[in-house]
């Protein structure tokens, strides 16, 4: 796997706003409220920004300085409810929802406080340091959730040639030694903030490889977020050399999954909008407008 974003570090001396200070984000302050058990506003924030502190340390990105661990980027996602509701229509023993680049985990125990089961969820990242980290910002009164470390572009990791193998009525999350037990299996896969980390050969492999984890049941779905751009290529900033990344178009990413699936067999939807006021982007960006690609890939 190779990581091409490369972003400059916030200007020395600034500070990202605290979202949940919004009252556009109350939502996700009794969230926090109710999984943490920390009822009071001004100790909530101190023990979020402690761990903001910490999450940033291992991995200084924009998403991390700007609290975008809070923010509920699955539930908030437009196009959340409708695959939920695809996937709710699905008659299977087992549905599991996948979560890459799952950090400390936040969103997906909110997608189990939805309705979808505890041992059903799967969160997925890289980095080991974010399910201990996951467990302090919840604190004990959170259960945990099922979470696996390891880089799917690795073969001990993820066999693409690997045929499935034989399907049990239910897996075991909690106990997954690879991802080749998934192959199939998966109702629901989320990639937030993920895409645009890697260069444009390893997106299209990342795409395949989420195609092969897919159930074949109609209303499956893969869906997510990541920086788009008007014309798809490798972005850059004026005033950053090192600042480089590459964006899809609505055209291209559409273009992209119609290589991997049967244009047939699925309904591809996506979007640009621009960033919401107050994600901060601007240090990144000056007064550029930030374009984000919203999309869903679903089974039909």
């Amino acid at each position: 796997m190779s990581i091409i974003l490369r972003l400059p570090s916030p200007p020395e001396g600034s500070k990202p706003s605290y979202p949940l200070d919004n009252p556009s984000l109350l939502d996700q302050l009794n969230f926090f409220k109710s999984k943490t058990g920390i009822e009071d506003d001004e100790k909530l924030k101190l023990h979020i920004c402690r761990i903001q502190e910490k999450i940033y340390e291992l991995f200084p990105f924009p998403c991390v300085w700007n609290f975008d661990f809070v923010r509920g980027k699955i539930v908030n996602h437009p196009m959340y409810q409708e695959v939920i509701q695809s996937a709710k229509n699905q008659s299977v023993a087992q549905k599991i929802f996948v979560d890459f680049g799952a950090n400390v985990g936040s969103d997906l125990r909110q997608v189990v406080l939805d309705g979808w089961k505890r041992e059903d969820v799967l969160a997925i990242d890289i980095i080991p340091s974010w399910i201990e980290l996951g467990n302090e910002l919840f604190k004990s009164v959170d259960q945990p959730i099922p979470y696996f470390i390891g880089d799917i572009f690795k073969p001990e990791v993820f066999d693409p040639t690997k045929p499935p193998s034989a399907q049990c009525d239910s897996l075991d999350l909690f106990s997954l030694k690879d991802l080749n037990a998934l192959k199939g299996r998966a109702t629901i896969i989320s990639a937030n903030f993920m895409f645009h980390l890697f260069g444009e050969a390893d997106q299209e492999r990342l795409a395949e490889y989420f195609a092969l984890l897919l159930s074949n049941q109609p209303g499956s779905t893969i869906f997510g977020q990541h920086r788009g751009s008007e014309n798809a290529g490798i972005q850059k900033l004026p005033y950053a050399a090192e600042a480089h990344w590459y964006s899809h178009s609505v055209e291209s990413w559409k273009a992209l999954w119609q290589k991997v699936f049967d244009p047939s067999t699925v309904k591809i939807v996506a979007e640009m909008r621009e960033s919401e006021e107050g994600t901060q982007y601007e240090y990144i960006h000056g007064k550029r407008k930030v374009l984000w690609l919203y999309w869903a890939v679903t089974r039909i």
